[in-house]
């Protein structure tokens, strides 16, 4: 991790999980870490935003259904934002239909993963977005 003024960027093994449901975030945070990746957690997009404020992360994993601004809201956001325009993102959704999956897409999405998933899924969809792991 280094630190630049106020701003630290994040090792390229970071992961910012956005998901109001903490207990998913858990879930998904123990694949991770064991696979040696740094999980930062946000329960809101708003969370994750101030999140990215601070911290830039190889890569974005979020729900579509959220209480604040829904997936599609914060890809667009995300893309809209010069210093984020470039993390990728997937999103992790139990709203898989076709249309759904489109609108991620068209927003910036980088892929899609439907709840439930395997560990493995999650293991190899992310580790894809890596080359170091």
């Amino acid at each position: 991790m280094l630190t630049l003024g106020a701003k630290t960027i994040e090792t390229a093994g970071s992961i910012l999980v956005v998901d109001d449901e903490r207990a998913f975030c858990e879930v998904v945070t123990v694949i991770l870490e064991s696979q040696g990746y740094q999980v930062l957690k946000a329960h809101h997009a708003n969370d994750a935003f101030c999140l990215l404020d601070e911290t830039t992360p190889g890569l974005i994993l979020t729900d579509m259904m959220m209480p604040d601004i829904d997936g599609v809201s914060l890809i667009k956001r995300l893309r809209e934002t010069p210093a984020w325009a470039d993390i990728p993102v997937v999103v992790v959704s139990a709203y898989s239909e076709p249309e759904i999956q489109k609108n991620a897409f068209e927003a910036g999405a980088a892929g899609f993963i439907a709840k439930p998933f395997s560990a493995s899924e999650l293991r190899s969809t992310v580790g894809a977005y890596f080359t170091e792991n």
